[in-house]
């Protein structure tokens, strides 16, 4: 246990990601170990929405990410989505793994100067407990981490996936190419993931 009084709190600074504005209105000043999860139908757009933040990220700040595709895998629909949002561009910045045991996911994780940005995609597929999800946000106190997970009525599908919603310090709710965020870091902008002027992206 450690006390601080207001003026040492006042006083105290955190480091945040340096993000395009149209994030900074839809998420705020997302601290450098934020914990974000992402609900929705499928063919709704999470997959486009995680893969553009974390090309922002990637590229705004030279850090790296490791994407564990568990519903996808090395899939077309989720190439396409690389070559949408131009991946190239962080090319060696970002690893896209197939899933794997939460054991691997840990081993992975724990290497010297492993990714600062971890996906999980998704919570449903992987089967992601909530002690696990503890597990790596305690032992990985300085990585960001955000978890896809299928929805019903707009809230996640299994009580692990809400759970892991819970403890999220930004919580997205993805319908129709749209994310509607909820952030304790302020924003809270519906971020249009997909412009109905521009031709609509391949189902995912």
């Amino acid at each position: 246990m450690k006390a601080i009084g207001v003026t040492q709190f006042l006083e105290k600074s955190f480091d945040v990601f340096d993000i395009g504005d149209e994030w900074l209105a839809s998420f705020g000043e997302i601290e450098k170990n934020f914990k974000m999860s992402v609900t929705g139908d499928s063919g709704h757009g999470k997959t486009e929405l995680v893969v553009k933040f974390i090309k922002e990220l990637c590229l705004k700040n030279r850090i790296k990410a490791d994407y564990f595709s568990y519903e996808q895998g090395h899939s077309k629909s989720l190439q396409d989505a690389i070559l949408r949002n131009k991946m190239d561009e962080v090319k060696g910045k970002v690893m896209f793994m197939t899933g794997g045991t939460f054991d691997e996911l840990f081993t992975r994780l724990k290497r010297r100067a492993s990714a600062k940005i971890v996906v999980v995609d998704s919570q449903d597929y992987s089967e992601l407990t909530t002690k696990q999800y503890k597990l790596l946000v305690k032992t990985f106190p300085r990585k960001s981490f955000i978890v896809t997970s299928w929805a019903n009525k707009e809230k996640p599908a299994n009580k692990a996936a809400r759970d892991i919603e819970f403890m999220s310090d930004v919580k997205i709710y993805v319908n129709n190419y749209k994310a509607h965020p909820r952030s304790r870091y302020g924003g809270n902008k519906t971020f249009v993931i997909w412009d109905k002027k521009d031709s609509k992206p391949v189902q995912q």
